[in-house]
C-alpha cells in the first residue's frame, strides 16, 4: 500500500494569526458596530491599523486565553470559536429583552442585520463581561458535539426557554456570524463571488491576501517535492474553506504538489453535514475530512466516511501532521500515526498537551518531518 501523509494547514504551513484576528473582528463588529447591535465602537472598522486589530483580539479573546481553552476542548474551526464566544455574550444581552421579545427572536428561521439592529435599540445597557465565555468554557467537556449541547443548555438556563436551537451549529445565527467572518476574510468582491451573497459592507478588502507562512516557502516546496519523489501520497485536510485553501497555496507555489481530490476543506464538511444533518458536526475533531482526503473525496462515499471511522487505517501506512488536539484526536480515532508541530496557537506550550494525549511524535515545525520520512 502507498504510504500517505495527511497535512493540516493552519499551524502547520500557514500562521493561524490572521484567522484569529478575523474571528475577533467578527465578534467585535456584530456586538459593537452601529450596523448591528451597536454597543459602541472605539475604532473605525473601515480604517483599522494592525495595533487596533491586536487590541480588539486581546479584548475579545481575553489575551487568547479563550482561544487556548477552545483548542484544549478540541475545537479547531474559527467559525465555531467565534460563534461560541459571540453566543455567550449575546445570551446575556438577550436577558434585557422582554420574555415575549426574546421568544419571537429565538424562534427565528433566519437572521438579518435589521433584526440585530432592532435588538440593539432595545438594550438598556451595553457593558460586556469579556471573561464570560472563559467562565462558560471552564466547565465544558471535550468535543465539538458536546460543546454545542452545553451551549444550548447554557442558553436554556440563562434565558429560561426551551427555544435554544439558534445556538446550535449550522443554525441561522451560526450561518449569519459565519458569513460576516467570510466577508472579513475574503473581502467584499471575493465574498460576493464565492459565497453568492451580497456583502453587508463595502470597505472590507480581505485578509486572505495577507497570509503568513510558518516556514520558508522554498523549503516547504522542497519538502513536498521530495516526499512525492520518494513515493508518498500527500493530502490536505483543513478547517479552511476550499477557496481559503487554494488561493494562498497557489500563491505560495504549494498547490502544485497536491492532487485536487486529495484536498478536503470545510466546504466539503458543510456539504456532508447538509447531506447527513443527523451526523453533524463533522468538522475536526471528527475525522471525516482526513478520511475523505485519504480516499480521494468520493462524494458517493460520504456516508461511509462519516460512519466507518474507528481503526480505519494502519499507523505504519497513514500519518497525520497537525498542530492541535483536534488533529490528534482524529488520528487516534482512525488509528493513524500522529506528528504534532509546535507552530500553532500555543507554540511550544502545545507540547505538554500533545504529550498528555499521547502524540506519537512532536517536532518543532513541519520541515522536521524530513528526517522521519526522507
Amino acid at each position: 500500500m502507498q504510504k500517505v501523509i495527511l497535512f493540516d494547514v493552519d499551524g502547520v504551513f500557514l500562521d493561524e494569526g490572521r484567522c484569529f484576528d478575523v474571528a475577533a473582528l467578527t465578534v467585535y463588529e456584530i456586538l459593537r458596530d452601529k450596523t448591528y447591535l451597536n454597543l459602541g465602537s472605539k475604532v473605525d472598522l473601515s480604517n483599522l491599523t494592525d495595533s487596533q486589530i491586536q487590541s480588539i483580539r486581546h479584548e475579545i479573546f481575553e489575551n487568547d486565553m479563550i482561544l487556548n481553552q477552545l483548542k484544549s476542548l478540541g475545537i479547531n474551526s474559527n467559525w465555531d470559536m467565534l460563534f461560541v464566544v459571540f453566543s455567550v455574550h449575546f445570551i446575556h444581552l438577550l436577558k434585557q429583552l422582554s420574555e415575549s421579545e426574546r421568544t419571537i427572536f429565538l424562534q427565528s428561521r433566519s437572521i438579518s442585520q435589521k433584526q440585530l439592529q432592532e435588538i440593539g435599540r432595545k438594550l438598556t445597557h451595553n457593558t460586556l463581561d469579556y471573561a464570560a465565555p472563559l467562565d462558560f468554557l471552564a466547565s465544558c467537556s471535550e468535543g465539538k458535539e458536546v460543546l454545542y449541547e452545553e451551549l444550548k443548555h447554557y442558553a436554556k438556563a440563562q434565558l429560561n426557554t426551551e427555544a435554544c436551537s439558534l445556538f446550535d451549529i449550522q443554525s441561522p445565527l451560526w450561518q449569519f456570524t459565519q458569513s460576516i467572518y467570510q466577508e472579513w476574510y475574503l473581502g467584499r468582491n471575493l465574498f460576493e463571488d464565492v459565497e453568492g451573497q451580497v456583502a453587508k459592507s463595502d470597505y472590507k478588502q480581505g485578509y486572505i491576501y495577507d497570509e503568513k507562512v510558518l516556514v520558508p516557502v522554498e523549503e516547504a516546496q522542497s519538502l513536498l517535492k521530495a516526499l512525492k519523489e520518494k513515493g508518498y501520497k500527500i493530502a490536505i485536510a483543513t478547517g479552511r474553506t476550499r477557496t481559503e485553501t487554494l488561493i494562498p497555496f497557489e500563491a505560495l507555489g504549494l498547490l502544485q504538489f497536491f492532487e485536487d481530490e486529495h484536498i478536503v476543506t470545510a466546504s466539503e464538511v458543510i456539504e456532508a453535514e447538509t447531506r447527513y444533518p443527523n451526523l453533524k458536526p463533522l468538522g475536526k475533531p471528527n475525522p471525516f475530512s482526513y478520511i475523505a482526503a485519504l480516499n480521494g473525496n468520493e462524494k458517493k462515499d460520504y456516508f461511509d466516511y462519516t460512519t466507518t471511522q474507528v481503526n480505519r487505517v494502519q499507523p505504519q501506512n497513514v500519518t497525520i501532521v497537525g498542530d492541535s488536539l483536534a488533529d490528534l484526536l482524529c488520528a487516534q480515532k482512525i488509528n493513524a500515526y500522529f506528528i504534532g508541530t509546535l507552530t500553532g496557537l500555543k507554540g511550544e506550550g502545545a507540547q505538554q498537551e500533545l504529550e498528555h494525549y499521547h502524540a506519537d511524535k512532536i517536532v518543532n515545525n513541519v520541515l522536521d518531518i524530513r528526517s522521519i520520512f526522507l
